[in-house]
């Protein structure tokens, strides 16, 4: 029978602490969960693009126009609308949840900061997979249903694409304003983030616009409602995933550093008084 020797020992059992090492297991969800953002946007922005719904139609188009056109690309849709049912459901979700715990451990430790980052990407993610469903639906009855049900259910993917504005305004202003906090050292987030999260932010308003106006720049197909919101949220996405994942190592050392400055015992405050008898006393 084979008898391991100490050198044996030994290497199992680093081999097995570097394999159970919830350090190193936190670090790769960290990384995943950093590019899981830029891949949410190639994705996601590539299944709209796929889709052939880009350039979006006018709100004033005639309903017969819109659902001949439809009919024409149903397929495209279809296989799009998989492509943004993936990306929102599964990378936004992920990216999200990983924004928030570093928020929380490198920027901000208040709990209820990343309890509010949470509900805001959870928020985004199921808008995310209800304009992937709405789009299928659409596209899957585009030949049976009457133009005008067809016009509809066109108008709710832009709608929600568009009108839920304030959670993501609230999403991105409270990530702003936790990088933006004295707590934050700025090893994962500088403050350049935060005031660019600020900014991304007050832009979603514009989305609010898309209800009132059935075509010009303000309408859910024009510069001001659908490209410029759309455009910044996309682009705050891009920004703060790329700064996870180049800064993700100096914030972890970072933090390593000032764990074990913190654990290291202090000698001279440990440093008992030592009596030394007198000599009356021998």
């Amino acid at each position: 029978m084979h008898r391991s020797t100490p050198d044996e020992a030994e290497g199992l059992e680093m081999t097995l602490s570097t394999r159970l090492d919830p350090n190193s297991y936190d670090r790769r969800l960290e990384w995943l969960g950093a590019w899981s953002g830029i891949a949410w946007l190639i994705i996601c922005g590539g299944g709209f693009g796929a889709s052939g719904l880009l350039p979006v139609w006018s709100p004033a188009t005639k309903p017969s126009e819109l659902a001949a056109h439809l009919s024409d690309i149903k397929y495209q849709v279809l296989i799009g609308m998989l492509l943004v049912l993936v990306g929102g459901l599964t990378f936004l979700l992920t990216w999200s949840l990983t924004l928030a715990y570093q928020i929380r451990k490198y920027a901000n430790p208040s709990p209820l900061a990343a309890g509010f980052l949470v509900l805001g990407g959870v928020t985004g993610a199921l808008i995310g997979m209800l304009c992937g469903v709405l789009g299928s639906a659409m596209a899957f009855r585009v030949d049976t249903l009457a133009p005008d049900t067809t016009q509809l259910l066109y108008d709710l993917i832009w709608f929600l694409f568009l009108i839920p504005w304030p959670p993501f305004m609230l999403w991105q202003f409270l990530t702003g304003f936790a990088i933006l906090s004295d707590a934050n050292r700025q090893t994962m987030f500088p403050r350049w983030t935060g005031y660019f999260s600020l900014w991304a932010g007050a832009l979603e308003v514009f989305s609010a616009l898309s209800v009132f106006f059935y075509s010009g720049p303000f309408s859910y197909n024009g510069l001001v409602t659908f490209w410029v919101p759309g455009v910044s949220f996309f682009g705050w996405v891009l920004v703060m995933a790329i700064v996870q994942v180049r800064r993700l190592p100096l914030a972890r050392a970072a933090l390593a550093g000032e764990s074990s400055t913190n654990e290291t015992p202090n000698d001279d405050a440990e440093l008992e008084p030592i009596r030394i008898p007198s000599a009356a006393g021998i």
